[in-house]
């Protein structure tokens, strides 16, 4: 791939495996998806961290892939300056709702003092201000070397190797209801719950092989996009939604979902209305100003808006981070809704012989990164990935989830 930026240009329907013609449209599978994780060994030998070399990092976060290793450590400092307020209150064990993980509003202002404070000192090792932040989020060809490395080491990426990894037991045993899988899927069907997550269209952003992030989104939209960076993501949605063999199982977390939606509704129901409202999978590059491309198959803008484990995954440094959350923003209406997961603190992972590196970010850049594009937080909750969970599959310390709407006239 000689630019990042290429999407592939063919588009074809998904056929008809079993389930077609059930009186639905069938839908499109189109060429390539969401992008990938960055770099992040933190180490130096020398010891540096001088003023200059903080100055440095903050003004060329990139420099950090060039192996500076004065410059690499004033980053870290910077972001644990900026992110040890919040992970101060972060729970200890397996998170779930306020009292056993989730940490209170109490916690949260207390916090979001804390990390102002840190901010108002910049030239001190605080965090980025506001302005700063906006800077860094304009200066485009520092992260472009970035992302173009991410973008060729995601070309190793195998599906199957990822959802071993993260969708089969341990991590995949639904059993336990302190586990990461049953907390995901309790955070997106009580956000849909309320009935204020609803509409006609909604795009998944970087869906990756996985299909559990829309299994209670289903019952509220009757037009769904999914989408990925990488062909071989797609093609693994494809072999799900044309309920071909050798497609991931993924009934044992449908089962769950229904379970606890209550609605008295049938894995086997759950899924034929995924399936049916899964209207194209498309070809998607959030690191674009048009992250669908010109001339989109999905209908834009869209009520609504989910995305997993993907701008982290996808950005080499937390301005790419920004300007992503800034492109996929463009693609939902006003006063649309977003339900945003992803990892905290996470600077790899593995999926087969790919080592793929993470933009670690802490629960208070998530946060600002929202708001700075426009969106107003309306729950943010996090879990801490126990001790029983951590596979060395990645260095992954918590999940965090969030709800958030985009103002009007933003």
């Amino acid at each position: 791939m000689s630019q990042l930026g290429c999407l592939a240009q063919d588009t074809f329907p998904l056929g008809q495996g079993r389930g077609g013609g059930r009186g639905h449209q069938r839908p499109i599978l189109a060429g390539a998806g969401s992008l990938p994780r960055a770099k992040g060994h933190w180490t130096d030998p020398e010891g540096s961290h001088s003023r200059k070399t903080m100055e440095m990092a903050l003004q060329n976060p990139l420099s950090i892939w060039r192996g500076d290793p004065g410059v690499l450590t004033a980053w870290y400092l910077e972001r644990q300056a900026r992110c040890r307020p919040a992970l101060a209150c972060f729970p200890r064990g397996a998170g779930m709702w306020a009292g056993r993980g989730e940490r209170s509003e109490t916690q949260i202002a207390v916090d979001n003092k804390a990390t102002k404070r840190a901010a108002d000192r910049p030239a001190h090792g605080g965090s980025m201000s506001t302005a700063d932040r906006s800077h860094a989020a304009g200066a485009a060809p520092d992260s472009d070397p970035g992302r173009m490395a991410v973008a060729s080491t995601y070309q190793r990426f195998e599906p199957r190797a990822y959802l071993r990894n993260n969708y089969a037991p341990p991590r995949g045993d639904l059993n336990n209801p302190d586990g990461v899988g049953p907390w995901k899927l309790r955070c997106l069907a009580q956000t849909f719950a309320t009935g204020e997550v609803s509409g006609r269209t909604l795009i998944d952003i970087g869906s990756g092989p996985t299909i559990y992030q829309l299994l209670s989104a289903c019952a509220h939209f009757e037009d769904i996009t999914m989408t990925d960076f990488l062909e071989a993501n797609r093609q693994e949605l494809g072999l799900w939604l044309r309920e071909e063999p050798g497609a991931f199982d993924w009934s044992v977390y449908s089962q769950h979902v229904c379970l606890i939606e209550g609605k008295g509704e049938s894995w086997q129901e759950k899924e034929r209305q995924l399936r049916a409202r899964v209207k194209r999978v498309l070809p998607i590059d959030v690191h674009q100003s048009q992250p669908l491309g010109a001339g989109s198959l999905a209908p834009l803008p869209a009520d609504a808006l989910v995305s997993a484990f993907c701008l982290e995954a996808v950005s080499p440094d937390l301005a790419s981070f920004q300007r992503a959350l800034d492109h996929i923003t463009t693609l939902l209406r006003p006063g649309g809704h977003l339900l945003l997961i992803g990892a905290l603190e996470e600077s790899w992972y593995l999926a087969g012989e790919a080592r793929l590196a993470v933009v670690p970010v802490c629960e208070e850049e998530v946060r600002e990164a929202l708001e700075h594009s426009g969106y107003e937080v309306r729950d943010l909750r996090t879990y801490t990935m126990p001790a029983r969970l951590q596979t060395g599959v990645d260095d992954v310390k918590g999940i965090f989830f969030t709800w958030a709407q985009k103002k009007v006239g933003v």
